[in-house]
């Protein structure tokens, strides 16, 4: 039986995705079936547990199981039904993440192409190796899962790459309800580096969904409402995508709110003053020796201010806004992190259309900043 209440949801930065997502499955939890709630990173489980025990009187449910994407291919899908390609059980191990990059010339469909020689999975292959399993057990690993599960919810849908999305596309196409969030702009993981389906996954994956919706009966919904950062940060992100821009409702009277410039020379005192979470693009961006995190690190967190040290596309980027960066989802992560206050650190304050001379406090002192300027835009 074709389920017809698959949800797919295409979210923002701060408009709850993970917390929809638990609460539903609290909602949902009337059924003598089990739930499984999955995502791609550690730090993807660990942000679902605990939003999911915050909204459930601090535990999680008897019915609720959560997996990272490749325990969930390792444990429900390729294990159970190794028998279908091996010929015996108990053959496969782990996954092996060492062959990601790099060219395998095992023949395709092969022991060699899904398996290492100590049986553990090739990442590359896993996904795979799993829709090939449900093909020669005549789909017994799909009506194993209907027989286990009666929802199954994926975060951070972005990504999911390559055959991935063919698996997925199982998965609709069962009778168990599949409830995926993610946000095409933060595509800046992807599970293993697919050869094929490269148009299918990570950041064109909704606009792929959207081609099967009928075929595959999804409920696609758009959610574009930001509840993690005030109107000017909202604005300031929609510059590095100008398509289904961010609406921000949060309202605040903190004080030195905004998106500002500083120059290096008055960053000790604004640091000391404020407090800022330090971030950078990368290892190799300097942040004058402060402690700092990369922007990829800072993924699903949410700051009260935020201080960027940019490196040479970011600072290009900063003196004229209105040039697109090549790989904005690489960038978009960072900045997307602050509720109050979102800073860069340059060596010189240089004006454009976008950034005006402005000044902040610093307790009883005052120093120079350019302030984000969105009298020109709104939020429509």
């Amino acid at each position: 039986m074709m389920q017809s209440n698959n949800i797919v949801e295409l979210a923002c930065a701060g408009s709850g995705k993970t917390w929809r997502m638990c609460h539903d499955s609290i909602c949902c939890d009337n059924s003598s079936k089990k739930m499984l709630m999955i995502s791609y990173t550690h730090k993807g489980i660990y942000s679902i547990k605990k939003e999911y025990a915050q909204q459930n009187q601090g535990v999680l449910g008897k019915n609720i199981i959560i997996y990272t994407w490749f325990q969930f291919l390792l444990r429900e899908l390729i294990k159970p039904y190794q028998r279908s390609f091996l010929g015996k059980i108990c053959q496969v191990r782990s996954c092996d993440f060492s062959q990601l990059y790099g060219i395998d010339y095992s023949h395709k469909n092969s022991k060699e192409y899904f398996l290492n020689c100590n049986y553990d999975v090739k990442a590359n292959h896993a996904s795979e190796f799993a829709v090939l399993l449900n093909k020669l057990s005549a789909g017994a690993v799909i009506k194993r899962l209907e027989e286990t599960y009666s929802c199954i919810y994926i975060d951070e849908l972005q990504d999911l790459v390559g055959y991935d999305i063919d698996l997925l596309e199982l998965l609709f196409l069962s009778s168990i309800k599949i409830y995926c969030v993610g946000d095409y702009k933060q595509a800046t993981l992807k599970t293993h580096n697919p050869k094929s389906n490269k148009t299918k996954g990570g950041m064109y994956v909704f606009k792929y969904l959207e081609t099967i919706k009928e075929s595959h009966r999804l409920n696609i919904i758009k959610n574009n409402t930001s509840r993690r950062f005030i109107s000017d940060i909202a604005q300031f992100i929609n510059l590095f995508y100008l398509e289904d821009p961010v609406i921000s409702i949060v309202e605040c009277n903190e004080q030195a709110i905004g998106v500002f410039q500083i120059t290096e020379d008055n960053a000790p005192k604004y640091i000391q003053f404020y407090s800022p979470t330090i971030l950078k693009y990368d290892i190799k961006t300097s942040t004058l020796n402060y402690p700092s995190l990369n922007f990829g690190v800072s993924k699903g967190m949410t700051l009260d201010r935020v201080l960027i040290f940019p490196n040479g596309p970011l600072t290009d980027f900063l003196i004229d806004p209105s040039k697109k960066l090549k790989a904005p989802d690489r960038y978009y992560v960072g900045v997307t992190r602050a509720k109050y206050s979102l800073t860069f650190v340059v060596k010189k304050l240089i004006e454009n259309k976008y950034f005006k001379k402005s000044k902040i406090c610093i307790g009883d002192d005052e120093i120079d900043v350019l302030k984000f300027n969105n009298s020109n835009h709104t939020n429509n």
